[in-house]
């Protein structure tokens, strides 16, 4: 299935709105959720949309939540998501960071109470569009083990970080080496996982994605990865009023309660340290610097933070979205069950 970028954002915005989302809420999820697939991270596009109505059906996640910043300084602010759409109340987060980051030069903005937000860069570049830099992270369920242990106890824990430099640069990573989604991906199609990927409960680097699934993810860069997930875990974590380690749970789907991470985030404005044509002026030479530097025989481009996904963004733009049939059938039987007719749309 090839999906237009404005037909996938039709869908997922009548399916939560059938299940009572305001148009709010709604809008906000469908544009991260399409941008997620627009980008190449089909991990967090449409493939989440079916944990999301579920848990919508059974209230794990609330529609129309009352969100409200509880503890605020000119230059932060706490808010308490109301257990609502993740994707709605991470963007009304970061709008905060960056309106104080505008008065006051840098604001720091966290969120507990909330649900999986898509993919992180997002957010920053919502502060990237006001000239600003954005930096956010988020905890995610215990999925990776820590250096020289075997159990599972931090997350995956996405960073980003968006400069508003030209070209624009945008990282945005997670701390194992491999999605978990990649290790189920594998065991369905029977096929080996990388060696590096994982270990099995016993902790001992497996090829076999099922014993890999029943082990823990790895973290990437070995110690040095380990360690920024954990403090990573820590900001996103008990900074925000919200859970770490074996106690974060539902980021996938919250089945049994509600969803328990939190989320950090940073706006800057460079304006507060250095003049901004001169803080772009310098980051374009260093870009230039880098892009137009000796390149590895087979090596075509060398590109920066953030480029690759804007390739990938602009191609699918023009020739539309791929959407795998595994999904696009689960879709559709749940859409059927509300009473929505894909095709139509």
């Amino acid at each position: 299935m090839i999906l237009t970028f404005d037909r996938e954002k039709t869908i997922i915005r009548t399916l939560l709105q059938k299940l009572g989302a305001s148009g709010e809420e709604a809008n906000a999820t469908a544009e991260v959720l399409a941008e997620g697939d627009l980008r190449g991270f089909a991990s967090h596009g449409l493939l989440r949309l079916p944990y999301i109505l579920r848990a919508l059906k059974r209230g794990t996640i609330a529609v129309k939540a009352e969100v409200k910043v509880v503890r605020e300084t000119p230059a932060t602010g706490l808010i308490n998501g109301g257990h609502g759409l993740g994707h709605y109340v991470v963007t009304r987060a970061m709008r905060l960071a960056i309106e104080k980051a505008k008065q006051q030069g840098v604001a720091a903005v966290g969120v507990y109470n909330s649900n999986h937000f898509g993919i992180a860069g997002y957010y920053a570049e919502l502060a990237m569009r006001e000239g600003l830099i954005g930096i956010v992270t988020t905890t995610t369920d215990a999925l990776v083990h820590p250096w020289g242990g075997v159990e599972p106890l931090l997350g995956t824990n996405a960073l980003a970080i968006g400069l508003p430099t030209e070209p624009p640069v945008l990282l945005d990573m997670a701390m194992s080496v491999a999605a978990r989604g990649k290790l189920v991906k594998a065991m369905k199609e029977g096929k080996p996982i990388p060696e590096n990927w994982a270990i099995d409960s016993g902790g001992k680097p497996t090829t076999d994605p099922a014993k890999g699934l029943e082990g823990a993810l790895s973290p990437f860069g070995g110690p040095k990865g380990y360690a920024l997930a954990f403090v990573l875990e820590l900001l996103a974590g008990p900074l925000v009023h919200a859970a770490a380690g074996k106690e974060v749970k539902g980021t996938l789907e919250p089945v049994e309660g509600f969803c328990t991470k939190g989320d950090f985030m940073i706006a800057i404005d460079p304006k507060a340290f250095v003049a901004q044509e001169e803080f772009r002026a310098r980051a374009r030479e260093f870009i230039e610097q880098v892009k137009s530097s000796q390149k590895v025989p087979g090596v075509g481009e060398i590109m920066v933070p953030g480029e690759p996904e804007q390739k990938t963004r602009e191609r699918r733009l023009r020739e539309g979205i791929p959407i795998s049939d595994e999904v696009w059938i689960e879709l559709e039987q749940i859409a059927k069950e509300l009473g929505v007719d894909l095709k139509s749309m």
